[in-house]
């Protein structure tokens, strides 16, 4: 059964992608397909882990906004940081006031409010908050500044040659740029080259206080084997998703880009892992990653704003991933594990002093301890963030779950 699932999904996919797709799908499977309903986004590649084998791909070099799957460029540095001893789990990681004027989805901390690395992690990547990147970015960095300019350093020597970032959190700026080929070298590095950290990308919920925040990776609980990474969304860019899931001792990653709602981006992505673990075609000839270059646009990056924000459109949110049933690529929801607890630590005032003057805290500062049982205050959500707005929260409030029609990532 398990087989025939797979191949029937497989075929499903293939006449799903595009009718042009469909027409490359029949020179080796002898018949073209009608597009199906699925909406197609505009970019996909599909990649094995272990060989560096591009499985299959449409417009992978076709430059793109990345908003927050930002963030596994931000984790990168991070994981490089603790795994050469520079910073611990348990080293500090402050709330700026920098940080805290980055519009949300973000924590809203006080400026001064501390937490251990470990935490600020579990936050960014699992909540997507944009503070907490900022202030992450600032503890490995020493500044927001130094940490985007070796962004793009890292960028480059890993070879994601259509990569600029402006900002750790992936806001909407004119020079974060990237591809979905790029993004794929990116998510293959951190596999390869930090697996001890693969853990922070299963996590499905994170409890802050009395609330439960949940990943919006639709994959986590609702197909057999996902193991992370990212998703993100801006108007401009649509819905994104970097997707991996292992089966059978091999490791896929899918890349989306540009899906028109929360929805499509997990059917899509759950689509493509299929037919990659079932060895279906996509009408491609495999090549490896490393060497793929199917010739990026020089142009400027897509702009799905009027699309995916325009009047037609009332609050797009990443909530629509938690529709009913999604019968054709995921299953039943999966038994879902505890939500991970994570809390802030307590600050000094000269640690404040510091975080009020936006500077980077000293990473070999003795680590913070976290309060003992009480969490984050959690007092209730603030209405939705104006669209545009770059209006600040108050320094001193307590924790806010903040998200916008603009920034849910």
């Amino acid at each position: 059964m398990g087989r025939l699932y797979s191949a029937v999904a497989a075929a499903f996919l293939i006449s799903a992608v595009s009718a042009a797709d469909a027409r490359q799908s029949s020179a080796a499977n002898g018949a073209e397909r009608s597009l199906a309903p699925l909406q197609r986004p505009a970019a996909y590649i599909v990649v094995d882990v272990d060989s560096g084998m591009v499985l299959g791909q449409r417009e992978a070099d076709r430059v793109w906004y990345p908003a927050s799957v930002t963030k596994l460029m931000t984790a990168y540095l991070t994981f490089q940081a603790l795994k050469t001893g520079r910073l611990k789990l348990t080293s500090p990681v402050i709330e700026t006031a920098e940080a805290l004027v980055a519009p949300p989805t973000r924590m809203g901390f006080a400026v001064g409010t501390s937490m251990t690395l470990d935490s600020a992690l579990k936050m960014m990547l699992v909540h997507s908050a944009n503070d907490i990147a900022v202030a992450i970015s600032q503890t490995v960095g020493g500044s927001e500044a130094k940490f985007v300019a070796e962004m793009n350093t890292t960028a480059r020597s890993l070879g994601m040659s259509s990569t600029h970032y402006d900002n750790p959190n992936g806001l909407p700026s004119p020079g974060q740029l990237t591809t979905a080929r790029d993004l794929a070298v990116l998510a293959r590095a951190i596999m390869i080259k930090f697996p001890e950290f693969r853990g922070y990308f299963r996590i499905q919920a994170i409890k802050a206080g009395g609330q439960i925040l949940r990943s919006q990776n639709a994959l986590l609980e609702r197909y057999p084997g996902a193991t992370g990474m990212k998703t993100g969304f801006i108007c401009d860019s649509g819905f994104n998703m970097v997707a991996s899931a292992t089966r059978n001792g091999r490791t896929l990653i899918a890349v989306v880009l540009g899906a028109p709602t929360a929805l499509s981006r997990a059917e899509l992505a759950a689509k493509l892992l299929n037919v990659g673990f079932s060895g279906g075609s996509f009408g491609f000839t495999r090549v490896e990653l490393a060497s793929f270059h199917p010739g990026a646009s020089m142009g400027p990056a897509i702009n799905l704003h009027n699309s995916i924000c325009g009047s037609h459109r009332v609050h797009p949110s990443e909530a629509d991933a938690d529709v009913g049933d999604i019968r054709s690529a995921l299953g039943p929801p999966i038994t879902t594990r505890p939500p991970v607890v994570v809390s802030t630590g307590v600050s000094d005032p000269a640690v404040i002093a510091k975080a009020e003057m936006s500077v980077g805290v000293n990473v070999d500062a003795a680590p913070l301890q976290p309060k003992k049982s009480t969490g984050v205050p959690l007092p209730r959500l603030r209405p939705a963030h104006i669209p545009g707005s770059t209006a600040a929260m108050k320094p001193g409030t307590n924790l806010i779950v903040f998200k916008s029609a603009q920034t849910i990532q």
